[in-house]
């Protein structure tokens, strides 16, 4: 079988497709230092329909503060929840904190990409939908 080379229309129509293909990201920003949130760990739950919470993947942000969380493959419409283990973070500072985690619960209904930036401190955090 012989493969046809990709003409610049095409590749230009993958690359659009991946740019914007669905997908669930966040980034989380330390406002007290003013830096990226390294290894922070991240779970990602989805509500079912009787109502539980069931866990869909573990995910760690990387040195730069950012984590994909979902592909377009894993990612359908519904409720989500993002726990980020913001004490265990802290703690590898020597840095006490009041939130030993946070929850982030999101209504993820529209076949788009949702970023979920969360911003923390030691004794407060900020989160919004992010682009």
């Amino acid at each position: 079988m012989r493969h046809r080379a990709l003409s610049h229309r095409n590749k230009s129509y993958l690359w659009t497709f991946a740019m914007n293909a669905r997908k669930l990201s966040t980034h989380v920003l330390n406002t007290s230092t003013g830096k990226a949130a390294s290894n922070v760990k991240v779970t990602v739950y989805r509500l079912n329909e009787f109502q539980e919470w069931i866990a869909i993947k573990p995910a760690q942000t990387n040195a730069d503060g950012r984590c994909q969380l979902l592909a377009e493959t894993d990612f359908i419409n519904g409720i989500y929840k993002l726990t980020f283990q913001v004490g265990s973070y802290f703690a590898q500072q020597n840095i006490k904190t009041f939130y030993p985690a946070i929850d982030v619960i999101v209504d993820c209904c529209e076949a788009q990409s949702y970023h979920i930036p969360l911003l923390i401190s030691p004794f407060g955090y900020s989160t919004y939908r992010g682009t």
